[in-house]
């Protein structure tokens, strides 16, 4: 993958491929243009022909021209790679080939099962019940046709004779999991007195199926084929191939939880909705929707389960820099059952969810206040929990002026609390009037000064190395250190140039250092940096001294813990000797 990648970099220029999307304008040595991953007037997407990378100074997104075109069109970086080797007639390995060869004979399969359903759904003589269904839940013709909707027989065996018929391949049927082998080596299929929900990618290709049973007895609601070659739910929204082109003409997406909630709105004349296909809400998800709107609208079951399922949708959102709203409906509707309620209409609908909506961090904080009543010290830990790991400054800032507004409590200590991360170590958030500093912005912030030197200054990692770069990344572990490690170990083995890395979010943070401006002076940072790393380093190995010490006291070993005492006074002399030392050389 990583040969191929070069490759295709080597093949395509930035600016040519970008040109097929934005309209852009030569200023200087770059070009520039209206993005097309959020609204904006001013151009603020910028293409360096020169670096074969673009940067969007809106949004953030950067990256190369693999990276663009996979998120231009919505498709996973594999996906990206193939579509444009293909364009470009470059060579695919055979090992590659023959994956996307049997990935077609899948979706082809796939296909030919979803119109075999929906033709079961009109011509069965056992789907009356489940045509009279689909007319109970507002459906009309059109919509079932459009979506493929269908019909799974009561009898075990229909699907499997259909594919023995049509000698189709009954390893792929089973690969997809819409048939299974029973103990007597024979097949059954998974679908029995089901209608059919087709799942369908961004391109349109039939991937995965789902079943909602019309039994009134004890068995699951929803049955869902498993992941496959083609099927990864977390990647996968339904109704995104028919909704995009209205989400990008609205600028704003309406997200539920169930195919009918979907269903139901569609038919409302509510084109720009999409749904999630049994799983939770994911990263992936948010990722998709960011390059299609800016403006999302979470619509959940107005009980107790929608409202934590949307407080955990804003915290993906919000760290993807997207603040979504909210509806909150009342207790015991769902989107399927309320928009039923107006008989359809598109226009009373949108009339009442204006009157249900608010800001993602009204609906936090009211959600949160409401559950720990008695609590308000836990209620405000949660808050902020979720809207901690914003990288972007200004939503950071809006966030917490408006929670200052929302709890009555100082914005700058909110701004503290929402700065320090990670879920895990609750006592990582500040709780007001608790007198806390925290370090590990001041840390990010130094790392990516280093990653920003060595991409513009490849050569000197060997000095870097020397003053104890390595070590000190050994206990690192946020995305600048992750991205120095990466980098590091491409230079060591082409010493001076710039690796290629196919990892995407290595990308994003190479074309966004590559846009940051230069330094005003070479030798002075990389002094600064030097100091850095050599302070963290001892830093760290008083900690361990400190450590040991408290180890020895907890076994009662005292004469080691002495000798330990003696080594650390020793250790710090000399350490903070050496620092002065080096401040004296740096000023």
């Amino acid at each position: 993958m990583e040969e191929l990648f070069e490759k295709i970099k080597e093949a395509y220029d930035i600016v040519e491929v970008v040109s097929n999307y934005v309209r852009l304008k030569k200023v200087g040595r770059n070009f520039v243009g209206i993005c097309p991953f959020h609204s904006e007037k001013t151009p603020s997407f910028v293409v360096s022909p020169e670096k074969q990378i673009f940067k969007c100074f809106g949004c953030g997104e950067a990256g190369d021209v693999v990276n663009f075109y996979m998120k231009v069109n919505g498709l996973t970086f594999k996906e990206a790679l193939l579509e444009l080797a293909e364009k470009a007639g470059i060579y695919i390995e055979e090992k590659v080939f023959s994956e996307k060869k049997r990935e077609n004979e899948l979706v082809g399969l796939a296909y030919k099962v979803a119109k075999f359903y929906n033709h079961l759904l009109f011509f069965h003589p056992g789907a009356e019940e489940a045509r009279e269904y689909f007319k109970e839940r507002g459906l009309s013709e059109d919509t079932i046709k459009q979506f493929l909707l269908g019909f799974a027989p009561q009898e075990g065996r229909v699907l499997t004779s259909y594919l023995r018929t049509s000698k189709e391949d009954f390893k792929a049927a089973e690969e997809l999991g819409l048939i299974r082998q029973v103990q007597d080596g024979s097949f059954v299929d998974l679908f029995r007195f089901r209608v059919i929900f087709p799942v369908f990618n961004l391109k349109g290709e039939c991937v995965g199926f789902a079943g909602r049973t019309l039994l009134k007895e004890d068995e699951p609601k929803y049955l869902n084929t498993p992941e496959s070659k083609i099927y990864k739910k977390s990647e996968i929204l339904y109704g995104l191939y028919q909704a995009k082109e209205y989400i990008k003409k609205e600028k704003t997406c309406f997200l539920v939880e169930g195919y009918f909630d979907f269903l139901s709105l569609w038919e409302a004349g509510i084109r720009n909705v999409v749904a999630t296909c049994g799983t939770a809400l994911t990263t992936s998800h948010v990722k998709i929707l960011k390059g299609l709107t800016e403006e999302i609208i979470l619509l959940y079951d107005g009980d107790e389960a929608g409202k934590k399922a949307m407080v955990r949708a804003v915290s993906l959102f919000i760290k993807e820099g997207i603040l979504p709203k909210c509806v909150s409906l009342p207790e015991g509707e769902d989107p399927d059952s309320f928009v039923r309620k107006g008989s359809l209409d598109r226009a009373y609908f949108m009339e009442k969810i204006k009157e249900l909506t608010q800001d993602g961090v009204s609906f936090v904080v009211a959600c949160y206040q409401e559950m720990f009543r008695q609590n308000s010290s836990k209620a405000y830990r949660e808050i902020i929990e979720v809207f901690q790991g914003i990288e972007d400054p200004i939503l950071r800032k809006k966030i917490a002026k408006e929670l200052s507004f929302r709890l009555d409590l100082p914005e700058t200590e909110i701004l503290r609390s929402l700065t320090t991360r990670g879920r895990s170590d609750k006592t990582r958030v500040f709780i007001p009037s608790c007198d806390n500093n925290s370090t590990e912005t001041k840390e990010d912030s130094c790392l990516k000064m280093i990653a920003q030197y060595l991409v513009s200054y490849p050569e000197d990692l060997g000095i870097l190395e020397e003053a104890g770069l390595l070590k000190y990344l050994e206990g690192c572990f946020s995305k600048y250190a992750l991205f120095l490690k990466k980098l590091t170990e491409g230079l060591k083995k082409e010493p001076g140039k710039l690796p290629d890395i196919s990892d995407p979010e290595f990308q994003t943070i190479l074309s966004d250092l590559l846009f940051s401006p230069s330094f005003e002076n070479r030798e002075e940072v990389l002094n600064d940096i030097k100091t850095f790393i050599h302070k963290s380093l001892i830093k760290l190995e008083l900690k361990k001294l400190a450590e040991n010490i408290k180890n020895l006291e907890t076994i009662g070993a005292k004469e080691e813990k002495d000798q330990c005492l003696c080594l650390l006074k020793t250790t710090l002399i000399s350490k903070i000797d050496g620092l002065n030392r080096i401040d004296k050389l740096t000023k």
